[in-house]
């Protein structure tokens, strides 16, 4: 599969995401007005790309109790769905910073040991400071992220999520993020 096509895939895959199920007879015209990306795919090919995603079995054609086709994502469309969410996650950046830390404290198992290390990945790669190996600060509101990145990982009774509005290294932490 080339780039373009898994770049097809991909945006409908999300389209799908965002508004469910689809009417087959609407599929190209609704997913385009969801995702303009899709705007500038023919037709052709994106059911061309909806036959390959049906053959992956990332998405699934039923008939409705009208007798209408539709496609829905399956359990595994909406397991790539969370992929592709996860590696696109960042933290907005509001006007002016509020002066609370967000404070991510988590003590994971050693049988969790890999979810551990992805989380740790996870929060570097969107901008978290790490002060300990399970300590992670940010100055910007995140509990949403950190909610989803804890449910993603399975870890959501080992990570906890702190505000607070002022800590001894604090200096070092506005030169981090400020400068």
């Amino acid at each position: 599969m080339t780039e373009k096509q898994k770049d097809v895939a991909k945006n409908i895959l999300i389209a799908l995401g965002i508004i469910g199920i689809v009417p087959i007879v609407s599929v190209a015209p609704g997913l385009a007005k969801v995702l303009p990306l899709l705007k500038k795919v023919d037709l052709a090919r994106i059911n061309q790309e909806i036959k390959r995603l049906q053959k992956r079995s990332l998405v699934e054609i039923i008939k409705n109790k009208k007798g209408v086709s539709v496609i829905k994502l399956t359990k595994d469309g909406k397991a790539k769905l969370r992929r592709y969410q996860i590696d696109n996650l960042k933290i907005e950046k509001p006007i002016s910073w509020d002066g609370k830390w967000r404070i991510i404290i988590f003590d994971i198992p050693i049988s969790k040991n890999n979810e551990r290390f992805l989380l740790r990945k996870k929060m570097k790669e969107i901008g978290f400071y790490k002060l300990q190996n399970s300590v992670f600060i940010h100055p910007y509101p995140c509990f949403e992220i950190v909610k989803y990145l804890r449910d993603y990982f399975g870890v959501a009774a080992e990570v906890e999520y702190i505000e607070a509005n002022s800590l001894e290294s604090q200096n070092k932490l506005i030169s981090y993020f400020f400068t």
